[in-house]
């Protein structure tokens, strides 16, 4: 019986070690959209890949009814709030160096369908980034 067991533990150790685990993949791309209807994902390349994170980062804590709620160096987490009924949206920012763009995403938390509210936030924060001035630090 703790031969069994043994023989059994040592499988699932050698197993575990070479296969892939999820845990420890390197996910460079933030999740794509399940629902279409509720949720935008875009990329959008950039010259100086830093320097429009800086800028996106000024972008996103000056965007009313918005608050970050996390952040690194390049990955911003943010929780929108819609004008109409107050509805909590998740908006995601990543920096993605191996590509030269920052990805960004936006979702609703409830329902099927947000009336174009993701897209024209996606939309509004694209422009704000291509056509503001360059953070000089």
């Amino acid at each position: 019986m703790i031969n069994q067991f043994s023989t059994f533990f040592f499988s699932i150790l050698i197993l575990l070690t070479i296969t892939p685990h999820k845990a420890n993949a390197i996910i460079t791309d933030l999740p794509e959209c399940v629902v279409v209807t509720h949720c935008v994902r875009e990329d959008f390349k950039v010259n100086d890949l830093e320097n429009a994170f800086k800028k996106a980062t000024k972008i996103v804590s000056e965007t009313a009814r918005t608050k970050i709620v996390e952040k690194t160096d390049s990955f911003i987490h943010a929780e929108a709030k819609t004008k109409w009924r107050r509805y909590t949206d998740d908006l995601l920012l990543k920096a993605i160096p191996e590509k030269g763009i920052i990805q960004v995403r936006s979702e609703s938390r409830v329902g099927i369908g947000d009336n174009g509210v993701n897209q024209k936030r996606v939309d509004d924060f694209a422009y704000r980034l291509m056509t503001e001035r360059d953070i000089t630090n």
